[in-house]
């Protein structure tokens, strides 16, 4: 198998287009659902963006003052989000509550709208290697690959953004050996004893999940949450670079 080499990307030089994106909410409910906040992660993802604004909105089926308050939430639920993903703070956020055009579809009144400059970059180009290759090439069934700098927000399923070349570099390899079949574990940090929300399970289906999106046929993949009870730095932990090696998914190599 030839070398895995990717790119970092280095901003040289920017420029600015304002647009906006949706996301929806349930009924009488401040957080997303599944699917549409792993619409809301691709977003932010994918691109390059400076935040300006988030907004909140209802539709009409209560008071005026717990629209107003339901749409703020919203509007600070999404905000966090923004923050932990992308490290920017200075946003204006504001709530409408009902107090806009309202849809007949109501689903499409209960939402949040992000406003956002959209960056154009010229790149300068980093060959990188994260050297997972040549862990794969050493292994053998039974054996545990480290998918060093594959890091997440805290209580979360978002990888950082340091972590899409690692998953690239795992993609490459599930190509390049039609053969291979592997198990995703996930990891938390920080919590001894059951883990609540799920953390860990939620963190190997997004390493799934972007596999078989990729391609990748679901019957060469498994994955499994192994909670906080395999943390290579004791709970509680003492710096915060532990606390991002605890909270990480392995690959087992189950067939070769």
């Amino acid at each position: 198998m030839k070398n895995l080499l990717f790119l970092f990307l280095y901003i040289s030089s920017i420029s600015f287009g304002q647009s906006k994106f949706t996301v929806y909410f349930d009924t009488d409910s401040h957080q997303l659902k599944l699917s549409e906040l792993n619409r809301l992660d691709d977003f932010l993802k994918n691109k390059d963006l400076k935040f300006t604004k988030v907004i909140g909105y209802c539709d009409y089926r209560a008071s005026n003052r717990y629209n107003d308050t339901l749409a703020l939430k919203r509007a600070n639920f999404v905000f966090e989000i923004i923050e932990k993903v992308t490290n920017q703070e200075q946003l204006v956020i504001e709530s409408k509550g009902e107090n806009f055009e309202q849809n007949s579809d109501l689903a499409l009144n209960r939402k949040v709208e992000i406003y956002f400059e959209e960056i154009l970059v010229k790149i300068q180009e980093e060959v990188v290697s994260y050297g997972l290759e040549n862990q794969f090439l050493k292994a053998k069934v039974g054996d545990k690959l480290v998918l060093k700098n594959l890091y997440f927000y805290n209580r979360s399923g978002i990888l950082r953004p340091e972590s899409k070349p690692v998953v690239e570099e795992l993609l490459a390899i599930m190509r390049a050996n039609p053969k291979l079949k592997i198990e995703i574990q996930g990891h938390i940090c920080c919590q001894k004893g059951k883990d609540v929300e799920d953390t860990a399970k939620i963190r190997a289906l997004t390493i799934y999940n972007y596999l078989v999106n990729n391609g990748i046929a679901a019957n060469r993949l498994n994955y499994i949450s192994f909670g906080s009870t395999l943390p290579i730095h004791k709970i509680p932990e003492k710096t915060e670079e532990e606390r991002n090696e605890n909270r990480r998914v392995e690959i087992q190599i189950i067939e070769n």
